[in-house]
């Protein structure tokens, strides 16, 4: 992968990646300087390019491989070697062929529109210290579905701006001193008519924003975020709602015990739509907990786990059949006798 930067007094500013693949990961450091910024249009395809050849040709952008140990091995910028490798350059890793980006711990700053129009894109991984972005950043990214944060306790960080940005329903999993997994539903606005008063009044829908507020001088909380549960559960889907549950229970970083409670209880009353997903989707880790947890304790355990056998059969989960099995065989036995299924 070639990236074409800017050195900026002891600081770089990335300009545009060359790669085939649609995954990139940003380096921390070229040259020996920190990566510190991603220019205006980085990875939109409605970057002017002639800024970049003019700029490449004039020695004020350089370019590096991050493949290479350190990234010293710039092109050097004499016309007729700056010319050969720009018709010898990978596709530049723009607008619709992004799909994966990985940002560095020393990154600081996003220029404005650096994913407009990047509507692949799906996941996106970066650090607390990102503490400036551009406006209009995710402009016509439709498609963001991940975020990766790392942050240590109380650490402030850009998340709740790039929430607010992207109105979909997003997956974001927090690093740091524990692991929290959580979703943001969607939210949407709608301009509604008050004739009488002849004004036009706007009205939210989804939790989306409740949940987007959950934040307290962009530190991220907890508590306030496990206090919008109720509204989830009378606004969200089954699939949104039962994902907000098991990521807070699986990864309980400060889930109190009272706010532990709400979400068990949601799901043992949607017990059998929880483990149809669960087979369905084929992840064996969800299957364990849910069995271990909420099935087994079960006054009907048994018959549960034999549904739940059969689900796995019928949908072809061989390794999630065996399991259950397994399990029945060891927990549900007088003697050396297995109950029949």
């Amino acid at each position: 992968m070639k990236v074409l930067y800017e050195n900026t007094g002891g600081e770089i500013r990335v300009w545009r990646f060359y790669s085939y693949g649609g995954e990139a990961e940003v380096p921390d450091c070229i040259e020996g300087c920190p990566v510190t910024e991603l220019a205006p249009y980085a990875f939109s395809a409605h970057m002017e390019e002639e800024k970049l050849e003019t700029g490449l040709k004039e020695g004020r952008f350089l370019l590096a491989d991050t493949g290479e140990e350190s990234a010293v091995n710039r092109v050097p910028p004499r016309q007729k070697e700056t010319e050969d490798t720009l018709s010898m350059l990978p596709l530049a890793l723009k607008g619709m062929e992004l799909r994966k980006l990985n940002l560095p711990r020393t990154l600081k700053k996003i220029g404005a529109y650096a994913f407009y129009n990047c509507n692949a894109l799906e996941k996106l991984s970066f650090f607390g210290g990102l503490k400036d972005l551009g406006a209009g950043l995710f402009t016509g990214c439709h498609h963001l579905k991940e975020l990766h944060v790392t942050l240590e306790r109380g650490e402030s960080s850009c998340l709740q701006e790039i929430l607010m940005e992207v109105p979909e329903k997003l997956s974001v999993t927090l690093h740091g001193n524990e692991e929290a997994r959580l979703i943001f539903p969607e939210f949407y606005e709608e301009g509604v008519e008050n004739t009488p008063a002849r004004i036009l009044m706007t009205k939210m829908h989804g939790s989306g924003m409740n949940y987007r507020n959950c934040f307290y001088q962009k530190v991220f909380d907890f508590q306030a975020y496990d206090q919008c549960f109720y509204r989830a559960r009378a606004e969200e889907d089954f699939a949104t709602v039962f994902g907000m549950a098991v990521g807070r229970l699986l990864y309980p970083w400060e889930l109190g015990a009272d706010k532990k409670a709400a979400y068990e209880d949601y799901i043992c009353n949607h017990l059998e739509e929880a483990a149809r997903k669960a087979v369905g989707e084929r992840e064996k880790k969800l299957l364990i907990y849910l069995t271990e947890t909420f099935v087994l304790p079960h006054s009907n355990g048994r018959d549960m786990l034999k549904g739940m056998i059969d689900l796995a059969t019928s949908e072809g989960y061989t390794e999630g059949a065996a399991w259950l099995l397994d399990v029945l065989h060891r927990t549900f036995q007088t003697g050396a006798k297995v109950f029949e299924l």
